[in-house]
């Protein structure tokens, strides 16, 4: 957000927030779902008087929150919980075509109206597909050993340039997991410019 000019702060929600939420509308639905479920949970610690350093208490502000999954053959892939299910993840992925969804929340805040959004919330979806050529399974190890699948859903990072993911429609950023281009339209729409 920073290259595309836009100043901000960072105020992830506690881990909790995406506990227990399903939907039975598959991806799409879900990362909505949490993108609106994190922003609610961001600006009732607004409300409280919890503030990132920089961030005025008493000016209003733009909640944005996005969540991101990855799902293949209708199987929903999150963020693994160690190797052995980050393993499993890109055995699924491997050789086979797939989808990222991100979910995407702007929740206008104002410290007047601190329980309820100054104007209704707008959440959209952004989809991507992509490829993972059949790689061997030492290149998978080897992977596997690096860590780079931590914290990452689908357990893998397109931003780390990995030879064997091809993004055949859809926007890079979104696979990263912030759309950057709905992201901008969506700020646009609201009146908000870097």
């Amino acid at each position: 957000m920073a290259e595309a000019g836009y100043s901000f702060a960072v105020m992830p929600p506690h881990d909790h927030v995406e506990c227990g939420i399903c939907s039975a509308g598959g991806p799409a639905a879900l990362v909505v779902e949490l993108a609106v479920e994190k922003a609610a949970h961001v600006a009732a610690r607004l409300a409280h008087g919890e503030f990132p350093d920089g961030l005025d208490p008493a000016a209003p502000h733009l909640i944005i929150a996005c969540d991101t999954v990855a799902e293949c053959g209708g199987e929903v892939l999150g963020k693994p919980a160690d190797e052995t299910h980050a393993a499993s993840m890109l055995g699924r992925l491997r050789g086979n075509r797939h989808r990222v969804y991100s979910g995407l929340c702007l929740w206008p805040w104002s410290p007047e109206n601190r329980e309820e959004p100054l104007d209704a919330p707008v959440s959209r979806l952004a989809v991507s597909e992509l490829f993972m050529e059949p790689i061997s399974d030492e290149s998978l190890d080897e992977y596997l050993a690096s860590g780079q699948w931590q914290g990452k859903a689908g357990a893998f990072g397109y931003q780390d340039r990995l030879g064997w993911l091809r993004l055949e429609k859809g926007s890079e950023s979104n696979v990263i997991g912030l759309p950057m281009e709905l992201l901008a339209e969506m700020l646009a729409a609201a009146g908000y410019q870097p």
